[in-house]
């Protein structure tokens, strides 16, 4: 990453972040694990939903890890039609980039809180302190594999599976037990576009799970899952389970 000069903390924000849009900044909190060295040059960062963290082809001044809520990662392809490549969530880390500029836009699908880092500081900090080093090496080695496993699942997966397996792949991230509701902060149109689908697909799919079943949504944005087997099988391509 290109060298840039460590960033001082900013000023706590005169303004509610939530009224207005803008950051709400303040200290990392201390921490005891191997991302200590990390916190201590980081600052927390607040967004409101709907908020553009950073823009495709804008110097990458910054990386970010998300302490809470859920953003989207967005490629817009040439013939306008919007892409994304991943949802973060908490323990993810972003921003990213080989040159000087973002080779993505990621905005906020729920409010947020993040730790942000100067790209040197963040760079040095893993330098100075291995145990840190390690730590990051495995949380990347972890996204690279989830990147290959969404190709996989644009690439080879019938629609259905590729529901099952967002399904999954999302309790999974948010720890949700068998039997309990899993909270998805993304709307129908964003599991769209993370799943190379249609909206009116996307609505198709989770009615015909909820007919059989294996799911069922209390409202648009909480799913029951009721047979994670099933939902296994379906990931799988086992016919059958539907």
């Amino acid at each position: 990453m290109a060298a840039l000069a460590l960033a001082k903390h900013p000023a706590p924000a005169r303004t509610p972040a939530f009224a207005t849009g803008a950051p709400q900044v303040r200290p990392v909190p201390a921490a005891t694990d191997a991302s200590a060295t990390l916190d201590r040059v980081g600052t927390t960062v607040s967004y409101i939903r709907g908020k553009t963290i950073i823009e495709e082809g804008n110097p990458a001044e910054h990386v970010y890890k998300v302490a809470a809520g859920a953003l989207r990662k967005v490629r817009l392809l040439p013939d306008g039609r919007r892409h994304i490549t991943s949802f973060l969530m908490p323990g993810d880390f972003f921003g990213f980039a080989e040159g000087a500029c973002y080779t993505h836009t990621v905005e906020a699908v729920a409010d947020v809180t993040l730790v942000r880092y100067s790209r040197r500081g963040f760079d040095a900090a893993l330098e100075q302190d291995p145990r840190a080093s390690r730590h990051f090496l495995g949380l990347v080695t972890r996204a690279l594999s989830a990147t290959q496993d969404h190709l996989l699942l644009l690439g080879r997966k019938s629609a259905l599976e590729r529901m099952a397996t967002f399904l999954l792949a999302m309790a999974d991230r948010r720890a949700s037990k068998a039997g309990a509701e899993l909270d998805l902060p993304m709307n129908r149109s964003d599991v769209a576009d993370y799943l190379g689908l249609t909206i009116e697909t996307v609505s198709r799919l989770i009615t015909r799970l909820r007919s059989l079943k294996i799911i069922d949504t209390p409202d648009a944005h909480r799913i029951l899952i009721l047979k994670r087997d099933a939902l296994q099988d379906l990931s799988a391509g086992q016919a059958g389970a539907a």
